[in-house]
């Protein structure tokens, strides 16, 4: 019989501690039924990268926590909301914690001013290695200048834009040319931002015309997309890119270190405000 009680009070003490640490967290205290469930079997089970060497779940518990343990539980519980596998969770975690590591050597990078949007004094500088031509990058690339620049990563993140034509996208070169020339003009963001939101419509003759639009003299746009000073500059932004690892567009680089993580933009925001507060 006692047994039995001791038994009953451990599993109500466990109970207990798991509806602790979910409440905590806003985003955690909302799930319900299997979803909680999952959650909280996750953060019972991941263990934070930094800060904390016990469960993520443990950790947000202590007297102290670290801000790294309720970031990732608050990030679980919100992709569990979503409807995501444990298995792809935990994926996640694991992707996170391989792009975060402080001990990752880092890359050189060669940043252009012309180049960059964001406050130049922002604790967090991510280059995005991208190419004109690449569909993915013409999605992500925008979200991530608007998070920069009037979003969630104002004042905390500068991003700064490299081109990398890739050969198996067509007019990819064309593409880096103009990037170039605009950057040269000082209309590098307005030129490649019009270009990828109007990403299906692209057409070689249509350049000019879009040069003009973001505010560039079409004539002098055009001769310095035939400069071969031009082309020597997209060589060397592509050469680099190879030099640092870069097989595939968009790769990214948040103060130096390689991202191999996933690559949608609440992600994205998370870790780099997450570098942020370790910069702080």
């Amino acid at each position: 019989m006692q047994r039995t009680i001791l038994f009953l009070i451990t599993i109500l003490s466990l109970q207990v501690v798991s509806m602790t640490a979910a409440a905590t967290v806003p985003s955690c205290d909302k799930l319900k039924g299997e979803k909680k469930a999952l959650a909280q079997k996750i953060l019972g089970t991941a263990h934070p990268y930094q800060c904390c060497d016990e469960t993520i779940e443990k950790c947000i518990l202590k007297k102290n926590p670290c801000p790294l343990a309720i970031r990732l539980a608050n990030r679980v519980c919100q992709l569990v909301a979503e409807g995501e596998t444990e298995q792809k969770i935990m994926k996640r975690l694991q992707k996170r914690a391989e792009s975060m590591n402080p001990h990752q050597k880092k890359a050189t990078i060669n940043t252009l001013e012309t180049m960059s949007a964001g406050n130049a004094d922002a604790p967090v500088k991510v280059v995005v290695y991208a190419c004109a031509r690449c569909p993915f990058c013409s999605k992500l690339v925008p979200r991530l200048h608007r998070e920069v620049v009037s979003g969630r990563l104002k004042g905390k993140v500068q991003l700064y834009f490299k081109p990398f034509p890739l050969k198996g996208h067509a007019y990819s070169k064309e593409g880096g040319l103009a990037m170039m020339a605009a950057a040269t003009l000082g209309s590098f963001w307005e030129f490649t931002l019009h270009m990828y939101n109007n990403y299906e419509m692209f057409c070689v003759d249509k350049l000019s015309d879009w040069a003009a639009i973001a505010g560039m003299d079409p004539k002098k746009f055009q001769q310095l997309m035939a400069d071969p000073n031009t082309r020597n500059a997209l060589v060397d932004s592509k050469k680099e890119g190879l030099a640092n690892g870069v097989k595939a567009t968009p790769q990214l680089f948040i103060n130096g270190k390689k991202y191999t993580g996933f690559l949608d933009i609440d992600e994205l925001v998370d870790i780099m405000l997450e570098e942020a507060e370790v910069k702080k």
